[in-house]
């Protein structure tokens, strides 16, 4: 698997226009092409000044390479290039995943529904009910004790 990352500084006044370009254009253009098998548009908290990286997993070096040269993938680079989102060249680096793991979200617990509350019966006509013995407490009461 290919990591594809792209890490660019963006203009301040531009960051809400090209935090929409990411989620509206470039995010459903990457998914339209054939090898790309997942993207993440990350900013960067630490930065003091609006920073982005773009995490991009490719089938294998050949998917990314005709990537490239997909329209979609030009198409969608010629409209990042002309809204001048960006205050330097992006840096990008193209790495090979050696090893990865992935964490299933649990599924959450059904939640419970209390338990009814007994009905209660009417005041004066209710009768104490006398529970009846069990069978082993029974054959308990009728064995023979020591010196019987």
């Amino acid at each position: 698997m290919i990591v594809h990352i792209w890490r660019m500084r963006a203009r301040k006044k531009r960051v809400d226009e090209y935090e929409k370009f990411g989620r509206q254009v470039t995010l459903p253009s990457l998914k339209k092409i054939d090898g790309c098998l997942e993207a993440h548009f990350i900013k960067i908290f630490q930065a003091r000044k609006p920073e982005y990286l773009w995490l991009v997993f490719w089938r294998d070096h050949q998917a990314l390479e005709k990537a490239r040269t997909n329209p979609l993938w030009r198409d969608q680079i010629k409209r990042f290039e002309a809204g001048n989102f960006y205050k330097s060249i992006p840096v990008e680096l193209v790495c090979e995943a050696l090893d990865s793991f992935i964490v299933e979200p649990a599924k959450p617990n059904p939640v419970a529904k209390p338990a009814k509350a007994p009905k209660a019966a009417p005041a004066g006509k209710s009768k104490p009910k006398i529970a009846a013995p069990s069978k082993a407490a029974a054959s308990e009461d009728m064995a023979p004790t020591e010196g019987e």
